[in-house]
């Protein structure tokens, strides 16, 4: 019995009938809710076993603020003292953050390979294409995932230095907003980043400037998706702010992102850059193809089955 639940949500439920080309979305907004019902059950699979590759970042991110929280309800400290203590947390955190962050990029790029896959209507084989993504793309993964762990110091250390500057000198703020502009922008590649690596043979230079290139010319648009993704934290922010029920929203921003966050948000960035590279980088590709899992509209556009007889020989 428990054989065949688990197969079922592996390779889904047998006896199911294949879309026809008419069945097939029309459209990117189709396709994505389309299979975020179809591969639900598997997102919340894949959330689950991405999760682990990020215990290290989230026991750490545990430990730290408990050490903040300690501070901040201490009675008789002077301000000065807690401003201390909480600027030594906050770099002691960001410093261990950078192992935590570097860990998790080659497992992201096997997952991203599993929803690429699921996003634009394929079969994807969870361990073997997993193992197979990690093993063929970890070197350009870890590069990319040293540099997402180096950044919040990076940042941190660029506001306090070039804000103590600008309280004598105001011109100091544009470095300082200059830094920060350069850590949305890395933010907002990260988008695409992953995605495009496991879809094309580029050098760990092109992969970044692609990215970058992309992620500046669509910047709305990738600044909307990324704040879809952050819904949930944005309504626990606030809800925190608003309402003494901070237990409450730390455990259900737990559960959200430990079951199914990870995995929607990842499933949200495979979607986006599938339609991306559609746009922009598949038709200058000889042989690729463009609108995959979408409705096409033209005989041409369908692969040929063999298995199905022709017209002229019925």
């Amino acid at each position: 019995m428990f054989s065949n639940f688990f197969n079922r949500m592996y390779y889904g439920k047998a006896g199911k009938g294949d879309f026809t080309p008419e069945d097939l979305p029309s459209n990117r907004r189709s396709l994505f809710f389309e299979m975020l019902r179809i591969r639900l059950t598997g997102i919340i699979r894949a959330n689950l076993f991405y999760v682990l590759f990020w215990l290290p970042a989230i026991v750490w991110s545990v430990v730290n603020l408990l050490a903040l929280t300690g501070v901040l309800s201490a009675e008789g400290a002077d301000a000065a003292s807690v401003a201390q203590q909480i600027d030594g947390i906050v770099m002691i955190y960001f410093i261990g953050m950078i192992p935590c962050i570097a860990l998790t990029g080659p497992f992201t790029a096997g997952i991203t390979m599993i929803l690429r896959n699921w996003a634009r209507d394929e079969h994807s084989f969870f361990m073997s294409d997993f193992k197979e993504t990690v093993k063929s793309n970890w070197k350009q993964a870890l590069g990319v995932s040293v540099i997402t762990g180096f950044m919040p110091i990076i940042l941190y250390i660029c506001w306090r230095f070039y804000g103590e500057l600008a309280a004598t000198n105001i011109l100091y703020i544009l470095p300082q907003m200059l830094a920060v502009g350069m850590g949305i922008c890395w933010l907002l590649s990260l988008t695409v980043i992953y995605s495009m690596m496991i879809t094309y043979k580029l050098s760990f230079g092109t992969l970044i400037r692609n990215s970058i290139v992309l992620t500046i010319g669509r910047l709305p648009q990738t600044f909307l998706i990324r704040l879809v993704t952050l819904v949930v934290p944005i309504i626990a922010v606030a809800l925190i702010m608003l309402l003494p029920i901070e237990t409450y929203v730390l455990l259900a921003i737990a559960l959200y992102y430990g079951v199914v966050g990870f995995g929607v948000s990842r499933f949200v960035f495979a979607s986006y850059s599938n339609a991306v590279f559609d746009k922009y980088i598949n038709p200058r590709i000889e042989g690729a193809v463009v609108g995959q899992g979408l409705r096409q509209f033209t005989e041409d556009d369908y692969e040929v089955d063999p298995t199905v007889p022709k017209k002229d020989d019925e």
